[in-house]
């Protein structure tokens, strides 16, 4: 959220004010979510994910179809994508024929934002919003009422298998700051009494602020935790190296937004004493994963289709995805390479779910940045909003007591960014940490050819 007054003005109120304002937010971020549409979607969704390979293989298909001839006469970019390459609808009649259609890129994407955007609807009946900015510098995305819902309801589907629903009181592990960074003592939390929620300052999980954290935890009881598992890793080995459990143990805990590596998954799991599930989604809505009861990921096919694509070099299963979604008519994204990869499962899943599923889903790595007061921060990719004039953004830090802002400037690219970015990086990482900025021509990949938005030399 950028810097405003009223967002200067929440930051100077007693915390019973802002748990109101933080609440009358969350008011209307849950009508938005839970509309009209969510729930017969989330019931449409439970029966579907039973069906069978063929029945998927047919929907994926019929909706393919309708999504290309919808984007083809009201998407602008569309229009002229296809024309340029010598494609027309009628010649995409199943999956097997996106190969006619080049790659979209990340950053085809960001140099077509308003092009993309469907001449079927008005400015007023869209809701906007920002991818993290993984890939530097964020997108904006228009997404219709009922396709946000029926993000949701996708989403939801995945902590429906678990036993869960959208009242339920759950803590949320989030990079945003509800919290002031300069505050010093509890409560490190707020709440969101309409979404059911407390949110959780990951910026103050800190040697010194932990045991109030757990104290808290340890009198409140909560269904689930969800949010960044790097975080949720943080507290669970403090929680371990002091040999520490919660006396109130949430039913499940649910990851998003970063990887949950296999070393998170363990120790979160030891200090909290419950399942880890994990879903996969990017505010693109082009296309979504979610974990079921034995830990594989299972496309979501209600709201896409899936290409592989071999990557050299890499271990037998490992592709890049290309994602086609049609769940959001309002910015569609066909032939999608989003940047992340995954490993195919061998076989069909134990539970009986016949949709394409995979052991993991790689690329979303993040490291922390590590601050000479021992914190160690996350999310610092929603730091790269702020920087419209920036093409790429990266974080390098080679010692405890520096970080380097990389940037890939474009023209517009100016001392209001630089202005832009050290206020929202000083607000996550204080004062003591000295902060670099470097103009660069370009911004390496990693071998498989990912983005990284931090990179540590950090041991």
């Amino acid at each position: 959220m950028p810097d405003t007054k009223i967002e200067r003005l929440y930051y100077r109120l007693p915390v019973p004010l802002q748990n109101i304002l933080f609440s009358l937010k969350g008011l209307a971020l849950f009508r938005q979510r839970y509309n009209k549409h969510f729930y017969k979607q989330l019931q449409q969704l439970r029966e579907s994910e039973w069906w069978t390979g063929e029945q998927i293989r047919r929907y994926q298909d019929r909706k393919l179809r309708q999504l290309i001839h919808h984007a083809y006469n009201t998407v602008p970019f569309y229009k002229e994508w296809f024309d340029s390459h010598g494609v027309k609808p009628e010649q995409i009649q199943t999956q097997d024929d996106l190969k006619k259609l080049p790659v979209l890129t990340k950053e085809i994407v960001r140099q077509n934002q308003d092009t993309m955007v469907s001449t079927m609807y008005k400015p007023s009946q869209l809701v906007e919003g920002l991818t993290s900015g993984t890939t530097g510098t964020p997108l904006r995305i228009r997404m219709t009422k009922s396709g946000l819902a029926f993000q949701w309801a996708i989403w939801w589907r995945h902590k429906a298998r678990f036993g869960l629903n959208p009242k339920d009181k759950h803590l949320v592990f989030g990079a945003r700051i509800a919290v002031p960074l300069s505050q010093d003592r509890p409560p490190f939390w707020r709440h969101d009494i309409f979404g059911h929620r407390t949110y959780l300052s990951v910026y103050h999980l800190t040697e010194k602020y932990m045991p109030a954290i757990l104290d808290y935890l340890n009198s409140h009881d909560f269904d689930f935790y969800t949010g960044y598992p790097s975080a949720m890793n943080i507290l669970a080995d403090y929680m371990i190296r002091n040999n520490i459990r919660l006396l109130r143990r949430p039913k499940y805990v649910v990851t998003g937004a970063d990887a949950l590596l296999p070393t998170y998954e363990r120790r979160i799991r030891e200090a909290f004493g419950v399942t880890v599930t994990e879903q996969y989604g990017m505010a693109e809505f082009a296309g979504n994963m979610s974990k079921c009861e034995y830990g594989k990921f299972h496309l979501d096919f209600e709201c896409c289709c899936l290409e592989e694509q071999p990557i050299e070099g890499a271990p037998k299963g490992t592709s890049s995805l290309l994602f086609t979604g049609w769940g959001n008519p309002a910015m569609p994204f066909i032939r999608y390479q989003v940047g992340d990869y995954g490993r195919r499962s061998e076989g069909p899943c134990r539970c009986g779910r016949e949709s394409i599923c995979f052991d993991s889903i790689d690329g979303r790595i993040e490291d922390y940045v590590r601050t000479p007061d021992g914190r160690m921060v996350i999310g610092m990719n929603q730091v790269f909003e702020y920087a419209s004039g920036a093409k790429e953004i990266q974080i390098y830090q080679k010692c405890i007591e520096e970080i380097e802002v990389r940037i890939v400037p474009s023209e517009s690219y100016g001392e209001k960014d630089e202005k832009a970015l050290l206020r929202e990086l000083r607000r996550r990482v204080g004062e003591s940490l000295k902060i670099k900025f470097v103009i660069v021509d370009h911004i390496d990949r990693t071998p498989s050819g990912k983005f990284r938005a931090v990179v540590s030399a950090i041991d």
